[in-house]
């Protein structure tokens, strides 16, 4: 079984979903839940910081795909934050990259 915790921070303007461990078939729903919740909340800007992901296949390339579809027909933004290694180079290779807006570790600092 994959592990997957996911550590929720609201800020004033977003909410961090900073992810830890695996995100593949069996733990994608964990985070499809987690988007749920902040949008049934009002939380509307979401960035998910993906530093700690130790591996991510097709199908949680698919989770985060599938997170931003649904954030931006709710009217939000999702956003990648740190992406880095293996991950980096599978969204740049398939063209995925595109679906996100990917910033760098400075910009996910708090002001």
């Amino acid at each position: 079984m994959t592990a997957l915790a996911v550590t929720i921070t609201h800020e004033p303007a977003r909410t961090i979903l900073t992810l830890d461990g695996e995100l593949d078939m069996v733990s994608s729903a964990r985070l499809t839940d987690t988007i749920d919740a902040a949008l049934y909340g009002g939380r509307q800007h979401l960035v998910v910081d993906v530093s700690n992901l130790t591996f991510c296949d097709s199908a949680g390339i698919w989770a985060l795909l599938r997170a931003e579809r649904t954030v931006s027909a709710a009217g939000g933004t999702l956003e990648l934050a740190n992406v880095q290694g293996i991950l980096k180079r599978v969204l740049d290779l398939t063209g995925a990259a595109r679906a996100f807006r990917i910033i760098t570790p400075g910009q996910l600092t708090s002001p």
